[in-house]
């Protein structure tokens, strides 16, 4: 559940202080439009899981390893754009994200910025791909951290998933399900950074094969 910490991320002041923090001197101040094109993104009606509640959820575990970033605002953006885009079934949901992003800050933050807000959303793709350092595995991380909540909380997100996906039958989607949490299971670590396998590894691995039970009894 979200912490006490994030406060209403539906008001503008945590965004547009994080937005001036990276403005490069001279730029223009757009962080209420952009906060509220971020608003309407996340409430369109086509998404169950990743909402704004997800953003919540992801924003919780940010202010809990923030201290730990090398680039905590760079990693906070990435949080706020990195579903921002999405339609159920396409594959470039992560790239168009990390584009609107790039179109909202062009010549407002400066390059490096970019280039590891860019960077850090494209982690969320979950592939093994663009883990080049720390932040990246708790962009990585954060995105994940859902898994290791309760039972109930995680049951209530899968539902929320399966809902994102209501064109698939039930062996297409439970198929694919399968094979993307078998994977997760299998690695060593669920959890990239240190901070967040020490507090959600076990749970999530139970939670993974609770799941992956559930969905072996159904086909």
């Amino acid at each position: 559940m979200p912490s006490a910490a994030v406060g209403d991320i539906r008001g503008p002041d945590r965004f547009r202080a994080l937005w001036q923090r990276c403005l490069i001197d001279g730029a223009v101040d757009d962080s209420l439009k952009i906060h509220q094109r971020l608003l309407d993104g996340y409430d369109e009606p086509q998404r169950h899981y990743h909402t704004l509640a997800h953003i919540e959820q992801c924003m919780a575990m940010f202010d809990q390893c923030s201290s730990l970033a090398r680039n905590p605002d760079a990693l906070e953006l990435a949080v706020w754009f990195h579903d921002v885009i999405f339609e159920p079934g396409n594959s470039d949901n992560e790239a168009r994200s990390a584009d609107l992003y790039l179109q909202f800050s062009d010549g407002v933050h400066d390059e490096a910025t970019r280039g590891l807000v860019k960077r850090l959303i494209m982690a969320t793709l979950h592939d093994g791909s663009s883990l080049e350092d720390s932040d990246a595995c708790y962009m990585v991380d954060i995105d994940l951290s859902s898994f290791g909540l309760s039972w109930e909380c995680f049951l209530q997100d899968s539902k929320h998933l399966r809902l994102e996906n209501a064109d698939l039958s039930d062996a297409e989607y439970y198929r694919r399900k399968a094979s993307f949490q078998g994977r997760l299971l299998a690695r060593e670590r669920f959890f990239l950074s240190d901070y967040f396998a020490e507090r959600l590894e076990t749970q999530a691995r139970a939670n993974l094969a609770r799941y992956l039970e559930m969905i072996q009894q159904r086909q």
